[in-house]
């Protein structure tokens, strides 16, 4: 037997979909995509990140999925709209490379912070034995160091700059040996307590400069750059897709001593515990880093 429906009920079904359809898309187009942000495993960088991250997520509700790898992969990635943003960029001399092979492609959403790379030794090292570069082609010099400059990951921008460096003050008989930023300190800090002569390729700011004494070496050939500063940097057309995030991290800025102290608070506790302890307390600093007319206050 064939029962009949009445139509008026199959109407008020069918509107109670369309109603429910309409809804649930509406509710979906609420949610904005997460921005995806890459970083690379760096002290400062894990934190100015980290904090953005907060300051994002609570002040614009926005999302956002952090992305980790190696510096060139993340260049690539960003031109290739697979991530939205760096805020980890040295120029002009420590990332010249990348950025000259991908400008083009990519927005500079202005610098963060200031900077320094170059070759440190422990202070404890005489200033008569190691003041420059030029300084390790001492044979007594190289002996003691054994030939070694340890340094963080190979193909970055300060190894290969390290690696111009080499030879333009002839350092024959030397090798970089490459491992992660971790790996790095912890072979020097073995060195440290054995007494041994290290070379390390070192940046500031860092927590490294707090825990350890350590003094730059002269560079007259200027073949590692001089000051430096930490930019964001963005995919082509973020600007206009994201203009409160862009504007915020046009604004974005952290005092050097509060960055290096966060530094130190994260080996103590966690980054995660440290930024988000620093965001509580200081949260209409990064509230005004959102406003267009934000002002030099929450600078350095």
């Amino acid at each position: 037997m064939l029962v009949q429906i009445p139509r008026t009920r199959t109407l008020a079904s069918w509107m109670t979909g369309i109603t429910l359809a309409a809804a649930s898309l509406l509710a979906h187009g609420a949610d904005p995509a997460p921005l995806r942000i890459g970083w690379v495993n760096w002290a400062d960088t894990e934190i100015t990140v980290k904090l953005a991250t907060l300051a994002l997520e609570d002040q614009l509700k926005q999302p956002v999925k952090l992305v980790n790898a190696d510096i060139g992969i993340q260049f690539q990635a960003m031109a290739n709209g697979n991530i939205d943003l760096i805020p980890m960029v040295w120029l002009p001399t420590t990332h010249k490379a990348f950025w000259d092979k991908y400008k083009d492609q990519l927005e500079d959403l202005g610098p963060l912070y200031e900077g320094r790379i170059g070759m440190a030794v422990p202070t404890s090292i005489p200033v008569s034995e190691i003041a420059s570069i030029a300084d390790l082609n001492k044979p007594e010099v190289k002996q003691k160091l054994g030939g070694t400059i340890l340094t963080s990951e190979a193909g970055n921008g300060q190894y290969k700059l390290t690696l111009k460096a080499m030879d333009a003050y002839k350092l024959t008989g030397y090798k970089m040996v490459a491992s992660s930023e971790t790996g790095m300190l912890t072979e020097f800090d073995r060195n440290q307590q054995r007494g041994k002569w290290s070379v390390i390729n070192a940046w500031s700011p860092h927590w490294m400069f707090s825990k350890y004494s350590l003094r730059y070496l002269d560079d007259p050939k200027h073949t590692l750059g001089g000051a430096e500063q930490i930019h964001a940097v963005a995919r082509k057309g973020f600007s206009k897709e994201y203009p409160q995030v862009a504007a915020f991290f046009a604004h974005y800025s952290l005092p050097k001593g509060d960055l290096e102290t966060l530094m130190m608070q994260g080996r103590q506790t966690s980054p995660d515990q440290a930024t988000a302890a620093y965001y509580a307390a200081h949260k209409p600093m990064f509230a005004a880093m959102f406003m267009p007319n934000a002002t030099a206050s929450a600078n350095p």
